[in-house]
């Protein structure tokens, strides 16, 4: 009797050993740069610790793109947003909302990264994800 227990103990630790291995981890996105123009097409408008508005001048064919804010290799604000270009500035405008529990701090360097797809949709199939446009800032002091 104990040495059928034992046996269906080693095989559900098995099961589990296996079933561990086998399900979907969340790999650590990278993100490579991608063109870098000019400082003068960025602009930080306006910041707040919740939020960044920022002017871009970068003229892209398409209507949408995700634009990501990152912390070294951490996205803390990220959305699909409008890149139709707009009045005398031809520039467009994205306020970018910090992740829950995520502040902005003046003076420090973040990335501004803006690519075709979310990162989500990459990580199914790759852990790298390249910006079609990556402009590096340090936010304002107030």
């Amino acid at each position: 009797m104990r040495h059928i227990k034992l046996k269906i103990l080693v095989l559900i630790i098995a099961g589990v050993l296996i079933a561990s291995c086998a399900s979907p981890q969340k790999s650590k996105m990278r993100f490579y740069r991608g063109a870098q123009p000019p400082r003068e097409y960025f602009g930080v408008i306006r910041s707040s610790p919740n939020e960044i508005e920022f002017q871009i001048r970068v003229e892209f064919a398409e209507s949408h793109l995700y634009h990501l804010v990152l912390d070294g290799e951490v996205p803390i604000a990220e959305g699909w947003f409008p890149t139709v270009r707009l009045g005398a500035t031809n520039a467009y405008s994205v306020t970018m909302k910090a992740k829950k529990g995520i502040t902005f701090i003046p003076g420090k360097t973040y990335r501004l990264c803006i690519g075709r797809t979310s990162p989500d949709a990459v990580l199914v199939y790759s852990n790298s994800y390249n910006c079609l446009v990556d402009h590096e800032f340090i936010l304002p002091e107030k």
